[in-house]
């Protein structure tokens, strides 16, 4: 098992949602964590870096668009200029992307590339070189959306299941430089993502959907991420953490 402590870990979308708690987690353990996202919350800044105050371990905020291939080198010049290295990246940037093939412009569309899979393509390679010089972890957030149908939400199903193959690729070509590249499909989560959900359809998935009857909470995806990051033995796969919801014919 890999030991986080002194060890540098970049986390795109990491001011709110999942990967505000990842990087929290990661604080918590000692990695030192370079986070990302379009602009700084003050008060979250502040919170995380008292948090990797109590451990010895250093935040710090790199401001950019993820899908913008400057801001991933950004990112992890801002960890080798802090730290000197980067050991773990946590691709949890992202957004909606609703709408059926006739409702999407091929703007939306291409966008929804734009935000989820390009954006990935970008952070490997801006931190391939660090990561090669040692081992690490890369892991992209993908959805639970990606294994079964959705309706109304065709870009975003297939970008998150994009990101499954990208992680397998990258795990078979990289893997003897000893980085291991995996996802995690997060099911209903109650994060900011969530915030227009109606109480009837809250009701619904708890009731109708969700076989464990309740939504899952940003911490609980945050521990799955960092056993793949700290399980050594574990590359290319897929982690579903979703209730059951994905699972269930019924």
């Amino acid at each position: 098992m890999t030991e986080l402590t002194g060890t540098v870990s970049v986390v795109t979308g990491g001011t709110s949602g999942i990967g505000l708690a990842t990087a929290e987690a990661l604080l918590a353990k000692g990695s030192n964590v370079v986070i990302n996202s379009r602009a700084p919350k003050a008060d979250v800044l502040e919170r995380l870096r008292a948090l990797g105050s109590s451990s010895a371990a250093q935040c710090i905020f790199v401001a950019g668009d993820a899908s913008e291939p400057e801001t991933s080198q950004k990112l992890v010049s801002a960890a080798l200029d802090a730290f000197g290295r980067v050991d773990a990246v946590v691709h949890s940037a992202g957004g909606p992307a609703p709408g059926t093939i006739l409702d999407l412009s091929p703007e939306r569309w291409i966008e929804a590339f734009a935000v989820h899979v390009h954006s990935a393509f970008h952070l490997f390679r801006a931190a391939h070189g660090p990561l090669s010089a040692r081992g690490g972890s890369v892991t992209f957030l993908s959805s639970a959306a990606a294994l079964r149908g959705c309706p109304g939400t065709v870009a975003y199903q297939v970008v998150k299941a994009s990101l499954i193959q990208l992680a397998r690729a990258l795990a078979r070509d990289h893997a003897a430089e000893n980085i291991r590249v995996n996802c995690v499909a997060p099911g209903i989560i109650r994060t900011p993502f969530h915030d227009a959900m109606s109480e009837a359809a809250k009701e619904n998935n708890l009731r109708n959907r969700i076989p464990l009857g309740r939504e899952g909470r940003p911490e609980q995806v945050a521990s799955l991420i960092l056993q793949l990051i700290e399980n050594e033995f574990i590359t290319g796969e897929t982690f579903t953490i979703d209730g059951g919801m994905s699972m269930r014919m019924v």
